[in-house]
Formats: structure tokens, sequence, C-alpha cells
């Protein structure tokens, strides 16, 4: 009877010692959305890391071999566990130290930062980056635009009063009068 009772209370002291397990994600299987993790002498099998969302909206995002994390093992059944990404280390510290900012920042430093208290968001891809935006519906923008660089459209370009192309034709066809001729041609090239 002793014995069994001892029994049951180191099991249940391993399963409780399980259920919560701090680590290093060691190995990663992208394919399979599998890592797996350190903790001491512990080296977890291949489990699955939680996601915000996995359903008709889904979000990607991969955690890293060296990244520090939380393993959860319902009962403490380690071939249950998943993992949670991440925990702060001395070698990635926080972004920020203030509640009202979000900051998303990745390997190459391209950031995401939004400042909810003055209602300000700053995207900065990093240094030759592009970026693609695909909205066949198309894209409105509400407010004054300021854009320092060259514009290029493979369409034509309209404000509220004409278009590009018919200011061109208007452009092109007309004519100056210049000191002896009667008619000149359209100053400058056409357009």
């Amino acid at each position: 009877m002793r014995d069994n009772i001892l029994y049951r209370v180191s099991q249940l002291e391993r399963k409780l010692a399980n259920t919560v397990i701090i680590g290093v994600i060691s190995d990663v299987d992208y394919e399979d959305a599998l890592v797996r993790i350190v903790s001491g002498d512990f080296i977890s099998s291949w489990v699955p890391w939680l996601t915000t969302r996995a359903h008709h909206d889904r979000e990607y995002w991969a955690p890293e071999v060296g990244e520090q994390v939380i393993m959860f093992s319902p009962d403490g059944e380690l071939e249950q566990g998943v993992i949670l990404p991440a925990l702060y280390q001395s070698k990635f510290n926080k972004l920020a130290n203030h509640p009202d900012i979000h900051i998303k920042q990745y390997k190459d430093n391209t950031t995401f930062v939004y400042d909810r208290k003055n209602s300000q968001l700053k995207i900065n891809i990093a240094e030759n980056g592009t970026t693609e935006i695909v909205s066949t519906g198309g894209v409105s923008i509400k407010g004054d635009v300021y854009v320092e660089g060259n514009i290029k459209a493979t369409q034509d370009i309209t404000d509220k009063t004409s278009s590009m192309s018919a200011d061109r034709a208007i452009y092109n066809k007309h004519t100056h009068i210049v000191t002896g001729h009667s008619k000149a041609n359209p100053t400058g090239d056409t357009q």
C-alpha cells in the first residue's frame, strides 16, 4: 500500500514538473510546423508551436533555433506538449518600454511601429527593400499624400478636373506664334 502511494505521489510530481517547461528551441521542422526544445538535460520530442489563428483566418510566423519558449504539456504528458513562443533574452531584448507602442521587427531590420497614443503608424522597410500592394478592387487614400521620389504609372493619371492624357493631347496640339513666322510647331517634344 505504501509503495503504491509513493508511486502515485512520484507520478504526480513528474506530471506537475512536466506541465510547464521553459526551454530553448534546438531544432525546427518548418514543413510540419514542429520544434524540439532543450531545457537542462531534457530534450523534447517534436511538438507543434502555437499560432494566433488557424482556421479560415490564419497566421504563420515560425520560431527559430535559439529562441526561448514555453512548453505546455496538458496533464504533464510531454507527448501532448505545445510550444508558446517566445520569451525575451538578453541578446534579443524588448523593442520598447511603453504600453502604447506595438512593434514588429524582422531580422533585416524592417520594422512596423504603431503608437496608439499618437495614432501613428510607421513602416520602415530595410534598405533596398521593396513593397508590393495588390488590390484588384483599387486603393483609396483619404488624406494628403507626400512623395519624396518619382511616380510612375502604366495607366492614365486623373485629378478632379482632367487626366494627364487629356492634358497631354492639349499640350501636344497647341502652337506658339514666333516672330517672323505665321505659325510655329508645338514647343518642346511631344509627350
